[in-house]
This record gives C-alpha cells, sequence and structure tokens, in this order.
C-alpha cells in the first residue's frame, strides 16, 4: 500500500504523525475513505475519537506539521563522523574516564591581590597646601 498521499501539491509521509495548528497530533488509520486517508488523534482524551479524512482536517485545522522521529545515536555519529568504525579502529577515540582525566584540571591559584591602603591613594584635595589654606581664607580661620 502506497504511504504517500499527495494532495494540491504537497506529499504527505502517512508513517509520520502530524501536528494541527491547535498542536493536536493526527496519524493514520491505515484506512481510506474515497481514495483520501484518514487520520485519527494520537491522543484523544475528551478531543474527537472519530477518524477525519486529511483533506479535511489539512482545510479546517492546516496546515499540517510532519512530526519526525529524533535522530537516533548511530545517525549523529554518522554526521560527525562517517567512518567512526574506523577511527575507533584506529585508536583515535579515547574512554571516557580517560578524556575527563585529561580535561580535568586542577584550579590555577590566583595570585593574592594587593589590598589598597591609604599610602596608595592620591591625596585628598583637603590635605593640599593651597587648598587648605583656601578653605582657611574664605571661612576666616588661620590655616593650620
Amino acid at each position: 500500500m502506497n504511504t504517500i498521499f499527495v494532495h494540491e501539491g504537497i506529499e504527505f509521509d502517512l508513517t509520520l504523525t502530524y501536528a494541527d495548528t491547535t498542536g493536536v497530533e493526527w496519524a493514520w488509520t491505515g484506512e481510506q475513505v474515497d481514495g483520501v486517508p484518514l487520520m485519527a488523534q494520537k491522543k484523544a482524551p475528551g478531543g474527537c475519537e472519530t477518524p477525519w479524512k486529511l483533506t479535511d482536517l489539512y482545510w479546517e485545522l492546516g496546515p499540517l506539521i510532519a512530526i519526525h522521529d529524533g535522530p537516533s545515536p548511530a545517525d549523529f555519529r554518522a554526521a560527525i563522523d562517517p567512518d567512526y568504525a574506523d577511527t575507533v579502529a584506529a585508536g583515535y577515540v579515547e574512554a571516557p574516564a580517560a578524556f575527563g582525566a585529561r580535561i580535568t584540571t586542577a584550579p590555577v591559584p590566583s595570585p593574592a591581590v594587593p589590598q589598597l591602603t591609604a599610602h596608595h591613594l592620591p591625596p585628598s584635595p583637603l590635605e593640599q597646601t593651597g587648598f587648605r589654606r583656601f578653605l582657611s581664607s574664605i571661612s576666616g580661620r588661620s590655616a593650620s
């Protein structure tokens, strides 16, 4: 039986689950009516348990978004290193424990941070010679 259905130029792979615009997932029941696949909700608690024609579902709640299964670990390996078996055989793959030991390093001690004291700071304007004399002159007191 053909698992590809074409509607208005759009191919639907009936082996996949589809989500409608409300987020409900629909799957093919394996049945057809007038050559149109029947779709049923995957989980229908309180929802519609009656199958819909894919064309009606498309028009009422579409567009339909295909939900693909996630890639397997083998798919990831093939995408990253298509010659993974050759890489392992050549010894370029290290054990997780060896990798962990290689990347784990002792923290580098930071040098002691010097603490600022009063003699590291610039002198206060009040301690400068001319400024104190100026303040004394405007206050009417004598400079000390």
